[in-house]
């Protein structure tokens, strides 16, 4: 059972009984002391549920022939088939399709038969059982991967009873009952973890062993688990999406524990379950790519079939909020649109999703899957990105970035904040910073303008201290040397202009246009910044400056200007008739065809400035500009005298 994954719960396990089970003399057999060692935590049940191996024998007898008051195919529909139901959001989690041993216990936990299911041939469910049980109880870290397993394999007690030697099966029953314990004792119950193994864990063995007193007697606190995990939503939301990959594996659990609650504790759920049900599914829907993957993961199609399929994840996800998540799953799955347009758009749920807490966010200009995107997780020293132009991606992987201060190299001393989020039907924006080494911030904005498909990636270079930022006069001495390295996706190649600097992203067909827009448009004449694509992948843009720096990208993605003649340009700007430096304020032009747009940022203090006409005071300001009649079109300003404040 793997335990690598970030987004994991600590709990202490609960040890089995070091002492022998006592019981009184009779004439059925009693387990042997040896047997009972081997067997820990037989004698922590009551009644009738332990003491001996031909009263768990009885007990046994009943869970193979009932397998519970209900089979998986009356709880779960068609998902039951071929154990599906127990393999959704997996393939994701893993980047890759189902491992065989979760294969084979899957079908097992929907009533498959051991000796009819096909597995490879070095199976040894025996060792497999062991294995699993040994790493339960020795392990103190489950991530959602690691408790989904758990779950799998308690469903699939009444196979496993059949095919497992009564000494085993009981060591089976007595660790999953006993991790229950644990975490519900001790676990946070806003965790994805919590949810599985305190909520659906102990709704499951309530299910599959309702004639085990103990384990019938789960119900409650199981149900408790639950709902608690759903009255606090927001953080268990949050919670759940961290990373992104491992959110359609709690929705699964999420769907399951509804089944499992009417069939074990004769209880529908609430407005409160169906709230915080909504709200994830919701995020699994704008985390989907075309062709039912998901972000961050590498999982294709078919590996991820199960939560596609008739009766899959995706169908019982709608329930929760047929009228937004119906359309929304057809848009982001490609099976509905119109002309590029939805006929259904009002009904959509909003187009930007960020969760702070988890340091995820996406962009989305339309649910249409045909229209770019940007996928932001900015929880590690790096920014995971990727860009979608259109239904292709062409950014995929970690952004790198390297500072050079005076020569030396700097480092980041601490994790990504995000300091402004804007959101309307023009843009979407937002913008973080990481403090380095050197006394420097490096503050990083990601604006999507959403009809026109462009996308400004830039990142400024500036003091960490607020007085030093602010202040005026003579520049400062020393030189700021800045890489980034955006990684392009796999089946993506640089096609740089032969003259010009930009360079276009292609998988055989031009997908994406670059724009260095603070680089001299032309190859012939001297540059502060470059653009290149590098050997391993990646697009390699530098930038120098004094003080501060600022280094943006213009990532256009609308093929139908592919073709048109376009310009950028460094703008003038003016404070009080004196020309600004570079390390105070920049602006930049940018024309394809008739369309233009142009990108003022402040690096000192914000102050009263003119640039293309425009008087400005702000930290951030992005518009469309009209040539014919020579106005902006605001779509967006960011005012740093209030921080996140923007408009």
């Amino acid at each position: 059972m793997s335990t690598e994954s970030p987004k994991s719960l600590g709990l202490s396990p609960t040890p089995g009984d070091a002492g022998a089970a006592r019981t009184k003399r009779s004439k059925t057999k009693t387990l042997t002391p040896a047997l009972r060692n081997s067997v820990p935590g037989l004698s922590s049940l009551n009644g009738s549920d332990g003491g001996s191996l031909e009263q768990w024998e009885s007990l046994r007898q009943k869970t193979m022939r009932r397998g519970g008051p209900a089979s998986a195919e009356t709880v779960f529909g068609k998902a039951a088939k071929s154990g599906s139901v127990y393999r959704w959001g997996i393939a994701v989690a893993k980047s890759g399709p189902c491992d065989p041993v979760t294969q084979t216990i899957s079908r097992l936990a929907c009533g498959g038969l051991l000796a009819k299911i096909k597995k490879s041939p070095e199976f040894d469910l025996v060792a497999e059982t062991q294995t699993f049980i040994d790493s339960m109880e020795s392990t103190n870290v489950f991530d959602v991967l690691t408790a989904t397993q758990v779950v799998t394999w308690a469903a699939a007690l009444p196979e496993l009873c059949r095919e497992l030697a009564p000494e085993l099966s009981w060591r089976l029953v007595t660790s999953l009952r006993q991790l229950h314990e644990a975490v519900v004792a001790r676990a946070n119950v806003t965790s994805a973890a919590h949810l599985i193994l305190a909520g659906e864990l102990g709704l499951t063995l309530a299910w599959r062993l309702a004639d085990v007193p103990s384990c019938l007697l789960l119900r409650k606190p199981a149900v408790a688990a639950m709902t608690a995990w759903c009255e606090q939503s927001e953080n268990s939301v949050a919670d759940a999406v961290a990373g992104a990959v491992h959110a359609r594996a709690v929705l699964a659990s999420v769907v399951r524990c509804e089944s499992l609650m009417q069939v074990t504790a004769k209880q529908k759920f609430k407005k409160v379950h169906i709230r915080a049900a909504d709200v994830l599914a919701t995020w699994v829907a704008a985390l989907t790519v075309r062709k039912g993957g998901s972000v961050f993961s590498s999982a294709t199609r078919k590996d991820a079939m199960d939560d596609l399929i008739d009766g899959g994840l995706f169908d019982r996800a709608v329930t929760y909020d047929s009228d937004t998540l119906e359309p929304a799953i057809a848009a982001v799955l490609g099976e509905s649109q119109t002309g590029g347009r939805l006929a259904w758009e009002v009904s959509l749920p909003e187009s930007m999703w960020h969760e702070p807490d988890a340091k995820l966010a996406v962009m989305l200009p339309e649910w249409d899957v045909q229209k770019s995107r940007v996928c932001l997780d900015y929880s590690g020293e790096n920014v995971a990105i990727e860009i979608f132009s259109g239904r292709t991606k062409v950014i995929d992987g970690q952004w790198q970035t390297m500072i050079e201060l005076d020569g030396d190299e700097q480092q980041p001393t601490g994790p990504w904040t995000e300091i402004c989020e804007y959101s309307d039907d023009d843009v979407h924006y937002i913008e973080m910073e990481q403090p380095w080494t050197g006394g420097l911030l490096l503050q990083r904005q990601i604006m999507l303008v959403r009809e026109d498909r462009c996308i400004l990636a830039a990142d400024a270079v500036v003091p960490t201290d607020q007085a030093i930022r602010e202040a005026s006069g003579a520049p400062s001495s020393q030189v700021i040397r800045y890489m980034s390295r955006l990684p392009m996706a796999e089946s993506i190649a640089a096609d740089p202009e032969p003259e010009t600097r930009e360079v276009f992203l292609s998988d055989g067909r031009r997908a994406a246009m670059v724009l260095p827009i603070s680089a001299c448009e032309w190859r012939v004449g001297p540059t502060a910044a470059t653009l290149k694509s590098s050997e391993d992948g990646h697009l390699v843009f530098t930038s120098e400056g004094k003080g501060r720096l600022y280094s943006p990208l213009w990532i256009d993605c609308s093929q139908r200007r592919f073709k048109r003649k376009r310009t950028w340009r460094q703008l003038t700007v003016v404070d009080e008739l004196r020309l600004c430096r570079n390390d105070e304020a920049v602006g930049y032009r940018i024309q394809v065809g008739s369309e233009q747009w142009m990108v003022y940022r402040t690096l000192g203090q914000p102050r009263t400035r003119s640039v293309l006409g425009k008087h400005l005071i702000a930290d951030f300001f992005a518009s469309r500009f009209d040539l014919t009649y020579g106005d902006h079109d605001a779509l967006v300003t960011v005012d740093d005298s209030e921080p996140g404040s923007s408009e």
